[in-house]
């Protein structure tokens, strides 16, 4: 055997175990992260089931109790709990990549909610508050089964079978009643004593438009259901709360009944005395025979909710944003006027992947902004714009028109700062108007 030939099967020898080597270090790497990310997952399913049953117990504590201000103890202690699995939430939701919309928002809305109750003089609560807090407890005693299955699974499970339970978590979070507030005079009376708005100008956004009565506004809600209410032999949509805030003005919530009064569809549309409509909500606790079992796509979905903004509203709005989350996909219109975009004024609708259906519908940061009239004619040219950037970016992209924080600006696609995607320069005077900023 020469020499050429032996350096050839050393070389080979040698490549050969820096590769089983490479590989080895490679596995033992993943099956370490792996294993870190299962303890993560195991502790903070432990935790959140110890804060979610101590929210639990103070929930049903003050069901219990037998004073006022034992009530009210319990029910502060139950606020504490849900601000501490909110904490805990949003660590997950960094760390594992733990994504759950219905049980973030259950606790949320629950947090905020509960200090209504706290508040409360009587020696007894009213029959809503005891509603709203049985749901909150339907909510955590659905939610804990799951949390302790990806407890006991961390350890001996790959991270998707515990994201396979956290899917089906969030899909029987889903079909619960979440806490119910819109167009609840007293809680918002409550919340407002708490932090008083005082409006811009008098009025509301709708002050001066013309108002129509409850049968009018039902007529209004059934053209923009269209088929979501069909409303076929013995049905009829009727007034079923209101309300009003310092915005909005007297909002009026609608559904589909029969002649007996029972709902015969899960959505509640929510307009203005004025007729707009402003949001429409889906009880997930409530199936509607319409629905078809067949999965959509996102031209499909888009394709939908273009049929229902024709229906909203005669301003044509841009499709800016689509997410797919789970079960749902969110899409996102703002108005682009003379070239301007206006993110503030969105309209976010929700539907459900595997029907087509809508799950939700939101229309009021639209409508927050709409009697506001916002610059849309630069001074500066974008070129001129962009000698005001600091020297720490560098421009990655042609910038854009649009309002922030109710200003003209330029905002400038850069790169060379960890987090920060955009540059917001003023498009009128070339002062700068803050970063967009993700973690």
């Amino acid at each position: 055997m020469n020499v050429l030939t032996k350096s050839i099967i050393g070389l080979l020898c040698v490549t050969t175990l820096a590769g089983t080597y490479f590989s080895y270090t490679e596995h033992q790497n993943n099956r370490q992260w792996e294993q870190q990310q299962q303890h993560n997952t195991q502790y903070w399913s432990h935790m959140q089931s110890i804060y979610l049953r101590d929210f639990d117990y103070a929930l049903a504590e003050s069901l219990a109790a037998s004073t006022i201000s034992d009530r009210q103890a319990a029910l502060q202690s139950a606020i504490e709990n849900a601000n501490f699995i909110l904490q805990s939430v949003r660590i997950g939701s960094v760390t594992m990549n733990f994504q759950s919309w219905s049980y973030e928002s259950f606790i949320t809305d629950g947090s905020r909610y509960l200090a209504y109750p706290a508040s409360e003089k009587e020696i007894s609560l009213n029959p809503d508050q005891l509603e709203q807090i049985q749901r909150l407890r339907t909510f955590a005693r659905t939610a804990l089964p799951y949390l302790d299955q990806m407890r006991n699974k961390a350890v001996d499970s790959s991270i998707s079978d515990i994201q396979q339970i956290s899917t089906e978590m969030e899909e029987a979070l889903s079909q619960l009643d979440s806490v119910f507030t819109y167009g609840n005079k007293a809680f918002n009376e409550f919340l407002y004593n708490q932090n008083p708005y005082i409006p811009p100008k008098p009025g509301t956004v709708f002050a001066g438009e013309t108002t129509y009565t409850a049968t009018e506004l039902a007529a209004k809600a059934k053209i923009f259901m269209g088929e979501a209410w069909n409303k076929g032999a013995g049905k009829q949509i009727v007034h079923i709360s209101g309300g009003s805030s310092h915005q909005f003005g007297e909002v009026m919530d609608f559904k589909l009944s029969d002649t007996d009064g029972k709902s015969t569809s899960s959505y509640i549309a929510t307009l203005s005395k004025s007729g707009h409509v402003l949001q429409v909500r889906r009880k997930g606790s409530i199936s509607e025979k319409g629905d078809v079992e067949q999965s959509m796509d996102l031209k499909q979905v888009v394709a939908v909710a273009d049929t229902w903004m024709a229906r909203w509203s005669d301003e044509r709005l841009t499709l800016v944003a689509k997410e797919i989350k789970d079960t749902s996909i969110y899409l996102t219109y703002i108005p682009v006027r003379e070239q301007v975009s206006i993110p503030q004024m969105k309209v976010v609708w929700r539907f459900d992947r595997r029907t087509g259906a809508l799950k939700s519908f939101d229309a009021s940061n639209y409508y927050s902004h709409y009697n506001k009239t916002f610059p849309v004619h630069p001074k500066l040219t974008a070129e001129q714009a962009s000698a005001k950037l600091g020297p720490k970016v560098t421009p990655s992209g042609k910038p854009k028109l649009e309002i922030h924080n109710s200003k003209l600006v330029y905002a400038f696609p850069v790169t060379g700062i960890e987090g920060v995607s955009h540059v917001y320069v003023n498009a009128r005077t070339g002062a700068g108007e803050g970063i967009n900023y993700n973690l």
